[in-house]
C-alpha cells in the first residue's frame, strides 16, 4: 500500500493550528478566573505542540522532499517523496545498550543490490541525510 502526501498538507496544518489558536485564545479571553486561564493556556500549548510534532514527518516530506526517518522495531525507515508518493528504505538497527542504537548501512559494493531503484546511485546523499539524525560514531557500514 502506498501513501500519498498532497501539496496542500502544510497549508492545512498551518490553518488548523491558526484556527485552533484563535479559538483557544477566545476561550481564555472570556474566562474570568485566573487559574482557569492558566489551565487553558497550558493545555493549549501542549495540544498545539502535540499537533506540530505529529505532523512533522509529512511537513518535512512536503517541504524538503525527504524525512530522515524514524525507528520501526529494529529498523530505521528513511523516506522520500517522489511525484507525491512516499517511498522508503528500511535499514537495520543494532542495539548497543542504554537505549542507544547503531544504524547498519550497506557498503558501497552492496548498496545497489539492497535498495530500491530510486536510491541506487544516491548512497552518499542518503547517508549524509541520515547524518542529521545519527552521529558518525552511530553509523556502521559493511565495507
Amino acid at each position: 500500500m502506498s501513501e500519498r502526501v498532497a501539496a496542500s498538507f502544510q497549508r492545512s496544518v498551518v490553518l488548523l493550528l491558526a484556527g485552533l489558536s484563535v479559538a483557544l485564545a477566545t476561550l481564555a479571553y472570556f474566562v474570568e478566573d485566573g487559574i482557569a486561564r492558566l489551565v487553558i493556556a497550558a493545555a493549549s500549548f501542549f495540544l498545539l505542540r502535540r499537533i506540530w510534532r505529529a505532523t512533522r514527518r509529512k511537513r518535512e516530506l512536503g517541504s524538503r522532499g525527504f524525512h530522515a526517518g524514524h525507528r520501526s522495531g529494529n529498523h530505521w525507515v528513511y523516506e522520500e517523496l517522489h511525484h507525491g508518493e512516499v517511498v522508503a528504505i528500511e535499514l537495520p538497527l543494532a542495539y548497543v545498550g542504554r537505549g542507544e542504537y547503531e544504524i547498519l548501512i550497506p557498503g558501497q559494493s552492496s548498496w545497489s543490490s539492497r535498495v530500491p531503484a530510486w536510491a541506487r546511485d544516491r548512497r552518499a546523499e542518503i547517508v549524509e541525510r541520515l547524518g542529521t539524525v545519527f552521529k558518525h560514531s552511530e553509523m556502521r557500514s559493511d565495507d
